[in-house]
């Protein structure tokens, strides 16, 4: 079974030295499709798979040749976990308990800005540069169901003085109003059988924002078992809407 190479615990670009800790050399190929593969990982990947089964990707991670940038179960918890917050203190709403009471439309949208149709392993991405994107800007795809256009890269840092010899780390970035925001991954080339697996950072969260999750469940609805209580809908208007757009504001100042 493959293990995780690189654990990149900083939070820093291209410059930092500190990204790598080292497993030793490991079998890259997983003998089996993508779907299978992120079943083999419960430790990695258990509410993840949750979340693809209420959705089309189950099938197409499965049978189509893709490359997926994989959020962990970090990801799915702390995107939750922000939107119960938000939920509870700023809608008067209950806290979800289960993934399934956000609707599958709301989880289809947002694995899919991870999906590419095709293999791209770390050699077939573009270099990129965040402090020279004119230069090296990577590739910029629409994903598998062309709802996104995102852009992979890979950053090359610097070793002896020398301007990129150094290290490589793929990175993935979704561009909302002109910023780009940055997935950082910390495992990649992983090879099942029809396509590849990039393993996203831990502090990654689902949608590339704190908030996208509970902004597109909160549109949709939320599914509590009770119907008759706080069936997707507002308790009571604790704070008024610009005042929730401040926050998220603030906590991205924050980040």
């Amino acid at each position: 079974m493959f293990t995780l190479l690189l654990i990149v615990l900083s939070l820093g670009g291209c410059n930092s030295t500190d990204y790598l800790v080292d497993g030793g050399k490991s079998n890259p190929y997983f003998e089996g499709n993508v779907m299978q593969y992120l079943e083999s990982r419960p430790d990695l990947f258990e509410d993840l798979v949750k979340v693809i089964k209420l959705t089309k990707w189950e099938d197409i991670l499965t049978n189509e040749d893709v490359t997926f940038f994989a959020p962990t179960d970090f990801t799915i918890t702390k995107s939750v976990d922000r939107m119960n917050k938000y939920l509870y203190n700023y809608e008067g709403m209950d806290k979800i308990t289960d993934l399934s009471q956000v609707k599958p439309a709301v989880w289809e949208d947002l694995i899919g800005m991870y999906v590419m149709e095709g293999k791209y392993r770390l050699n077939d991405i573009a270099q990129l540069d965040t402090a020279a994107v004119s230069a090296f800007p990577g590739q910029t795809n629409f994903t598998y169901d062309r709802s996104y256009k995102m852009t992979m890269g890979v950053c090359y840092g610097d070793a002896n003085g020398i301007k990129y010899a150094g290290y490589r780390q793929v990175m993935y970035a979704y561009q909302d109003f002109g910023y780009p925001e940055y997935a950082y991954v910390s495992s990649c080339n992983i090879e099942p059988t029809n396509g590849i697996v990039h393993v996203l950072r831990l502090d990654h969260y689902l949608g590339f924002s704190t908030s996208a999750l509970y902004q597109r469940a909160l549109e949709a609805g939320i599914d509590y078992p009770d119907k008759g209580k706080n069936s997707g809908t507002r308790l009571m208007p604790i704070i008024r809407e610009e005042e929730t757009d401040n926050l998220f504001v603030k906590e991205k100042n924050d980040e």
